[in-house]
């Protein structure tokens, strides 16, 4: 093999060799990165908790609602997202560590939009600050985001790594975040072209707190998941959300007099109270009874007629007080009353009469 062979072969041998190591490189960065956010807990697996979490979007100007061909990359957004009953609900009472949140809106493009596009993200502790205004920023803590032409996708860093640590979220916090206009760069988003009522889908996914809001979580804490549901936003050639109800009609979640229809069902039990009023009333004919012991009243007035017996006994007892009185004033009278005849006291019994007879009568013959 000549000189110009074996150079040829060490170079081919050299590229063979640059070429392995960087393929090795290239398997080896693919298998650290991070597996893609849905490999944890998936939206199809997370629960519906909308009813007990609270997730507004507001489209803060009336140009926002205009139908996407009328007004292209030209929109803004407003999101509030507060976990309430929710995070109790899936077991993170102590509140999660965010690992990553999705925004799910077919009818919005946000491929035009990038960071500088974002006027706030956010926490408010509490939930107590107004507007988009927030305690805790959460753009420092995202790791990877990507404006989809039908949603976000927002990835926070974790424990592991150097950049920073993800954010933690109580159940009576509020997520806040603002996009398009008042931003470094301004408006960006694209409404459907089809006017109608939407909703957006939140999915939020974090590893539970159990240690509390100031370390780690341990080896053994969970991943949760949960799906929250917004309220219903209109998209027409519209100046006001009236107006909106005049082209489109009321939102599917409201009847055609405007009032949601899931609250009427237990406005129907409000009636019941009524019947029970008149239930009410049955114990007034109860009142007569209490009424009953004024009838028994009058046993308590018979002792009252009980009281002429000692009346009769009053008289019995001032006759010998006038007789003892009337023997003072009236002399030898005071002994004409008919007691004495009663035989009990002192006076003449039937045999001295007989006695007295006979001596009359030989006092007359003796005098004959």
């Amino acid at each position: 093999m000549g000189p110009a062979n074996r150079q040829r072969t060490a170079t081919l041998l050299s590229i063979a060799l640059i070429t392995s190591m960087v393929t090795g490189v290239t398997l080896f960065a693919a298998a650290a990165a991070p597996a893609a956010a849905q490999d944890s807990v998936t939206r199809d697996e997370a629960p519906d908790k909308t009813d007990a979490a609270n997730f507004t979007v507001n489209l803060p100007y009336a140009t926002d609602h205009y139908p996407g061909d009328q007004n292209e990359q030209n929109g803004s957004i407003e999101y509030y997202a507060v976990g309430s009953e929710a995070f109790n609900d899936v077991g993170a009472e102590e509140g999660v560590w965010f690992n990553y949140i999705i925004i799910d809106a077919q009818w919005i493009d946000y491929s035009a939009c990038d960071i500088p596009n974002t006027k706030a993200f956010g926490i408010d502790r509490d939930s107590n600050l107004a507007g988009t205004q927030f305690d805790e920023d959460l753009v420092q803590k995202q790791r990877n985001t990507n404006f989809l032409d039908d949603g976000i996708e927002i990835k926070f860093y974790d424990f592991s790594d150097f950049a920073g640590d993800p954010p933690y979220m109580a159940p009576e916090d509020q997520v806040v975040a603002a996009q398009g206009a008042g931003s470094q760069a301004g408006t960006c988003l694209t409404m459907t072209s089809e006017p109608g009522w939407y909703q957006l889908q939140a999915f939020l996914n974090g590893t539970v707190a159990d240690n509390g809001p100031d370390e780690e979580p341990s080896d053994s804490a969970e991943e949760k998941g949960l799906r929250l549901q917004s309220n219903y936003l209109y998209v027409c050639d519209c100046d006001s959300e009236q107006e909106a109800r005049e082209q489109l009609g009321p939102p599917p979640n409201e009847d055609d007099s405007g009032s949601e229809s899931t609250p009427e069902p237990t406005a129907t039990p409000e009636p019941t109270p009524t019947p029970t009023e008149a239930s009410d009333d049955t114990p007034q004919p109860t009142e007569p009874p209490e009424d009953t012991p004024e009838p028994t009243e009058p046993p308590e007035d018979t002792p009252e007629p009980t009281e002429p017996p000692e009346d009769t006994a009053a008289p019995t007892a001032t006759q010998p007080n006038n007789g003892g009185g009337n023997n003072g004033g009236n002399g030898g009278n005071g002994n004409t009353g008919m007691t004495p005849t009663s035989g009990g006291g002192p006076g003449f019994g039937p045999a001295v009469a007989i006695l007295a007879l006979l001596a009359s009568a030989l006092l007359a013959t003796r005098r004959r």
